[in-house]
């Protein structure tokens, strides 16, 4: 079979030099479960499974505009790390989420069995070269072979721009620099990410708006401003039977205003994806992959630091809902999955990432912000009231 291989989309450049910045820049999709961890097994599994998705073991090669993702041929590891000491519900105690995935050399990504109680597995891999649902293409695949099923398999070399430019002739007009956020004004200088999970037991309707609404109403907290979110869309279902690992995903934006409800948000939404919004490309959008990643780092470096010190961003937060997942395909191997959820990629550009997952009558939110934004307690404080709001609210 020819060797896999696809070009670097221009979202995908900006996903590794941002990496440089605050890495790392990942995917950490994560399961817990019981049972036992079979290290054995999951190298089989996954020696499997990533030859069937050859996306999982890529590396860059080439510079600016002939850059190229190229299967490396060598399988991502399977580690084994001591998790007693981590309760999931942040960053402490498990050291193992802070390191770094390289691009250049593999791996790329990685699976992780976290040894504690739960049992946790978490697959790892590199923005640049995954989206989450791309993500659970190739860790769905893992599970098959952990129990001795085919595997299903992913060789698509479509990259987003290809896929949005089949459905979306129209360009996007770029916001005005005017966004507040969530969290009110940066209270010092610094650098660095925290992140925060709830666990809330519920079947909950409308939930990204809902998340939106009560959001907005944090950054009022604050004072008046204007409010927007960004939204990452999965454009896989925009072409029939399309199975890919690669970063495919295109985001829509909501305004959210004092006198917004619910529902409108949620009528916006759905507005938005029947006339494929989520495919609207910026202007200079696709320029971007000939601009040297040094150069992409610096001036990021350079926009995050004044946006904190003058207050406004480019978005008020990032807001991704992976929906609700069926935990019977995500056992094997000894190991049965009890719950899902993802830690956002670490991001500092924008004031705020919320994820939200889904198993069960069980949602889990995932909040990360900047530590300049989230000291003081403020992070720990919204993700409360959010909980709150949503279980009055349904």
């Amino acid at each position: 079979m020819e060797r896999y291989t696809r070009k670097m989309s221009f979202n995908e450049r900006l996903f590794v030099a941002c990496n440089e910045i605050c890495p790392p820049v990942a995917n950490q999709l994560v399961f817990d479960g019981e049972g036992a961890l079979d290290r054995a097994r999951w190298l089989k599994a996954v020696e499997i499974a990533s030859e069937a998705n050859p996306g999982s073991r890529v590396v860059l090669e080439g510079h600016l505009g002939f850059s190229r993702w190229v299967d490396s041929g060598k399988t991502p590891p399977v580690r084994e790390v001591d998790g007693s000491n981590w309760d999931g519900l942040g960053p402490e105690g498990a050291p193992f989420l802070q390191d770094s995935l390289p691009y250049r050399e593999p791996p790329t990504c990685e699976v992780v069995l976290v040894h504690g109680s739960p049992l946790r597995v978490v697959f790892r891999t590199h923005h640049g070269v995954m989206d989450a649902r791309g993500t659970l293409v190739w860790a769905s695949d893992i599970f098959r072979a952990l129990k001795g099923q085919a595997v299903i398999g992913s060789h698509s070399s479509l990259t987003d721009v290809e896929l949005v430019k089949s459905f979306q002739k129209q360009m996007r007009k770029p916001f005005p620099l005017e966004h507040i956020p969530p969290s009110g004004k940066a209270l010092s200088e610094g650098v660095g990410v925290l992140w925060r999970r709830r666990h809330v037991a519920g079947k909950f309707s409308r939930v990204l708006p809902q998340c939106a609404r009560l959001l907005a109403q944090e950054a009022w907290r604050h004072g008046s401003g204007v409010v927007r979110f960004g939204i990452p869309v999965d454009l896989r279902p925009r072409r029939e039977g399309l199975r890919s690992t690669a970063n495919l995903s295109f985001a829509l934006y909501i305004e959210v205003k004092p006198e917004t409800t619910v529902a409108q948000i949620a009528e916006d939404i759905a507005f938005q994806l029947k006339h494929g919004y989520e495919g609207m490309l910026f202007p200079g959008d696709e320029l971007i992959g000939y601009v040297p990643l040094g150069l992409i780092r610096s001036q990021a470096c350079r926009i995050i630091r004044k946006r904190h010190r003058q207050g406004i961003y480019s978005l008020s937060g990032v807001l991704s809902n992976l929906g609700r997942e069926d935990l019977a395909l995500y056992e094997g191997g000894g190991f049965k999955s009890t719950g899902f959820w993802a830690i956002p990629p670490r991001n500092e550009y924008h004031p705020l990432f919320l994820v939200m997952a889904g198993y069960g009558d069980n949602l889990e939110l995932i909040l990360s912000m900047p530590k300049v934004l989230a000291n003081g307690g403020r992070l720990d404080e919204i993700l409360d009231r959010l909980v709150q709001g949503l279980q009055k609210n349904d």
